[in-house]
């Protein structure tokens, strides 16, 4: 995972706290693994591929590109960009409704 979103760091706690919930609901090491896989497989590749824009988007070189990208944000509604950053903060931990 790219650093352009400042993720890795909650990326981790989320792992974790899945992790530990998962293995305490399921006395299986293995079948908790699967599920935590199968849990955050989703979340963590999503997270990751919205890094890697950014990061391709923010650390854009070429003078066109460059420009093209602060004219663009400019242009950009109030707030698109705090909704846009705050959509990686939605993770709620799981919950006793696990399903193991």
């Amino acid at each position: 995972m790219t650093p352009d979103l400042g993720q890795g760091g909650n990326q981790a706690l989320e792992d974790a706290v899945t992790l530990a919930a998962l293995i305490g609901h399921h006395h299986d090491v293995d079948a908790a693994l699967d599920m935590y896989d199968t849990t955050r497989r989703q979340r963590t590749t999503a997270v990751a591929r919205s890094s890697r824009q950014v990061g391709r988007i923010a650390q854009a070189h070429s003078p066109m590109a460059v420009a093209l990208r602060n004219s663009l944000i400019r242009l950009l509604p109030a707030g698109a960009s705090t909704r846009a950053a705050a959509r990686p903060q939605t993770w709620r931990p799981p919950g006793p409704e696990i399903d193991l």
